[in-house]
């Protein structure tokens, strides 16, 4: 029997079959339908859904029309990615558009299903772990304006949401903080003190791993600044992910190797999770 290469596996693949299954449900489309529109196995479409088979193009432009996707811009970043859906390596994502970044990789896709979400924080607590008003504090800081919009509720909202889901699963969610972080200020000291005391909450909770690194520290993985980590499960690898004034840039093996070396060197300068609460408490009485 000749030799069958097995099927390689990627998160752009993944995300593929997320987006189509996604696009199926919406127009409410059965599998049977698809398939039969397709001439193909009822079993197969399935199996693109789900990253098992790569998906051809020729099939991708035909479901993107009987699922009503008429946008140009959207179909070619679709048919795009299914014609890049078995590479790896990096993603830079501009910030200019942001139903581009939407055609290559989602945030919250990610957390869902990732092992593990590692995160290193420097001046702002991480988005899964702040209050709503903290969270409304840095978009104002964002967006330079002491007005809350509507806009920027949208975005507290959405946030929310994004906190809810997590509580809802089961993957772990490890932090490491720069001590910096826990004594920014706030125009009103409650905020802070109300945040912090959230942290030291959510810090006591089992899958929840949260270590402050103390200012005086001197690493190198310090250098580089804050960044987030996605421990996939196999056989898919580790996303590294940043999100700065350049864009948001996510990272794939094996550049996203870094990452991983980068978040080891930091939990082990850090305090433990039981002193790291103490600290965490103490910043909260002085705030």
């Amino acid at each position: 029997m000749p030799f069958k290469e097995p099927v390689r596996k990627t998160l752009r693949a993944q995300w593929l079959g997320y987006l189509m299954r996604e696009l199926r449900r919406e127009r409410g489309v059965t599998l049977k339908e698809a398939t039969e529109y397709l001439n193909r196995d009822h079993s197969a479409l399935a199996r693109y859904e789900r990253a098992e088979w790569p998906f051809k193009r020729d099939d991708v432009m035909a479901l993107l029309d009987i699922y009503g996707v008429d946008d140009p811009d959207r179909r070619a970043r679709i048919l795009k990615l299914s014609e890049e859906c078995w590479r790896t390596g990096e993603w830079d994502l501009d910030y200019a558009d942001e139903r581009h970044n939407r055609g290559y990789v989602d945030h919250d896709w990610l957390e869902e299903h990732a092992t593990s979400i590692n995160i290193y924080a420097t001046h702002l607590l991480p988005d899964l772990l702040q209050t709503p008003a903290y969270t409304a504090h840095v978009i104002q800081l964002r967006e330079r304006t002491k007005k809350r919009t509507e806009h920027q509720g949208r975005l507290v909202d959405k946030l929310i949401a994004r906190q809810r889901a997590f509580e809802a699963r089961t993957n772990r969610l490890n932090v490491v903080i720069d001590e910096a972080a826990l004594h920014v200020k706030t125009p009103e000291p409650d905020l802070m003190r109300e945040q912090l005391a959230h942290v030291a909450a959510l810090a006591q909770r089992t899958r929840i791993n949260i270590q402050v690194i103390r200012s005086e520290v001197n690493i190198a993985a310090r250098a580089w600044g804050p960044f987030e980590l996605f421990l996939m499960p196999d056989p898919y690898p580790e996303v590294g992910y940043l999100d700065n004034l350049a864009g948001r840039i996510y990272v794939e093996t094996p550049h996203s190797k870094r990452f991983v070396l980068a978040y080891e060197q930091l939990q082990q300068a850090a305090l433990n999770p039981s002193d790291s609460i103490k600290v965490i408490r103490q910043a909260a009485e002085q705030a």
